[in-house]
């Protein structure tokens, strides 16, 4: 058999927190394939040569959003237009948006040890498919700009300490308070900048925008949900842009907490299968919590369709 091989990034918060995690998932993966610590991109590139040489038909991923966007990213490119092995997200990292979309519960442990368990006694997987877009040069399952980028900076220079989703939660009722007072927070968070979009060859109504956020994944955090049709279409992504204000953004959560479209005027909102965002000045961006350098054109297009192991 082809096997089993697992990514483990070393510097993801479970990992980080229990440092023995590694040798438990080399003693539940035995002689079905193989766990590796990649402590950089060269790492995964070269696990990913291997990987395709040796035909594995299980790629594990140990790790949070960023994690699973890097090792992606490498293995699509190593992999070029071959198909990559079925995919298994064991968790364990700060973000675990993808994980959370589809459905996928329990400690990296008990997950992981059931598809060896499945895959030992051949037992079919629940599988499922889901879209990865490319962007730019890379690839992911989430895009933002503007305030979803700012937050996330904001979010990453954490002083004391590493981020935690419990950090995340008190920074996101910190800026909602601010949007409420109109204090400095919320002004900073919400500065607009001028972008021309141009979705499937049409150019976009609005030039002016507080953020923009696109994705094949429905899960922002927090059970907010703004891409609510992210998964309705395959070989389409969602695609919305705001242009508001603070407190009327506000006016606009209950909608993305219950998968419904926002009956604002100031939203942009689209299925589409490529946009090409055009800054006026260089702006950051994320990809999937990942924050990459700034740019003035950021290019968004379905990639392929992956396949993932969800039970």
């Amino acid at each position: 058999m082809p096997g089993i091989g697992v990514i483990i990034n070393p510097y993801s918060r479970s990992h980080k927190r229990d440092p023995s995690k590694a040798d438990r998932f080399g003693f539940i993966v035995g002689d079905k394939g193989s766990c590796h610590i990649t402590k950089t991109l060269k790492d995964v590139e070269e696990l990913a040569v291997e990987f395709k040489k040796r035909n594995i038909e299980i790629l594990g991923i140990s790790g949070g959003d960023g994690t699973i966007h890097k090792t992606l990213t490498s293995f699509i490119n190593i992999y070029n237009n071959n198909p990559l092995p079925k995919i298994a997200l064991l968790r364990g990292g700060t973000m675990n948006n993808l994980a959370n979309t589809l459905n996928i519960k329990g400690s990296s442990e008990k997950i992981l040890s059931n598809i060896i368990l499945k895959y030992h006694e051949d037992i079919p997987f629940k599988e499922t498919e889901i879209d990865i877009m490319r962007i730019n040069n890379d690839y992911g399952f989430l895009f933002g700009a503007g305030l979803v980028s700012r937050f996330i900076e904001m979010y990453n220079r954490r002083k004391n300490g590493d981020p935690t989703p419990w950090y995340a939660f008190k920074l996101l009722i910190k800026s909602v308070f601010s949007a409420v007072f109109l204090t400095r927070l919320s002004l900073m968070l919400c500065e607009r900048f001028d972008a021309k979009i141009t979705v499937d060859g049409k150019i976009a109504p609005f030039k002016n925008f507080m953020m923009l956020f696109a994705g094949t994944s429905d899960n922002f955090g927090f059970h907010f949900k703004p891409l609510y049709r992210a998964l309705s279409k395959g070989g389409q992504f969602q695609l919305v842009g705001i242009s508001t204000t603070p407190r009327r953004l506000l006016l606009t959560f209950p909608s993305a907490f219950f998968r419904r479209p926002s009956k604002s005027d100031d939203y942009f909102d689209v299925l589409c299968e490529k946009a090409v965002i055009e800054f006026a000045e260089p702006q950051n961006y994320i990809i999937d919590g990942d924050i990459p350098e700034k740019t003035t054109r950021v290019e968004l297009s379905i990639a392929q369709r992956l396949k993932f192991i969800v039970s």
